[in-house]
């Protein structure tokens, strides 16, 4: 029984991910850009005094080196800025999306509306709560398992 549902959950979590990197980078495409930008953009147009790139990497679980990548990508698109609070500061930049940036992120909020409310509008809301809620408790013991396997605090 349980291995049916870590195979259920296996493949179905495979497929929404296989999913999604195929949506955003279809998506993209239209700007120039790759779907690893989707998240970085959603998540800086929610914050009006910007992010530096860790807090980036913590709300994003992205890797530092991906994060640089991004940050050099757009930056040289002209779709986010870097401000430092002292002159010649290095890190700790604020990152913030520019006009053209918002322009291309109000988009991709308008296009992530329609396509969750395509995907799951039939589902009542109700559902939707407790398998989000579910959902986060998932990964999150995940995470710590990940992290506690990777220190050898886990055996079996």
């Amino acid at each position: 029984m349980q291995e049916e549902r870590f195979q259920l959950f296996d493949v179905s979590v495979s497929l929404i991910c296989k999913c999604l990197q195929k949506i955003k980078s279809d998506k993209m495409i239209s700007y120039g850009l790759k779907g690893s930008h989707v998240l970085f953009m959603v998540q800086l147009d929610k914050e009006e005094d910007g992010l530096t790139a860790s807090e980036l990497s913590q709300a994003g679980h992205m890797d530092k080196a991906q994060i640089s990548r991004v940050i050099a990508e757009l930056t040289e698109k002209g779709l986010i800025t870097k401000t430092s609070a002292y002159k010649g500061q290095k890190y700790k930049n604020r990152l913030r999306l520019t006009e053209a940036g918002k322009k291309i992120t109000h988009d991709l909020n308008d296009f992530i509306a329609d396509a969750f409310k395509y995907v799951s509008g039939s589902i009542p809301k109700a559902d939707l709560e407790v398998f989000y809620r579910t959902l986060f408790t998932i990964s999150e013991n995940l995470y710590s398992f990940a992290d506690q396997l990777a220190a050898g605090q886990v055996t079996g």
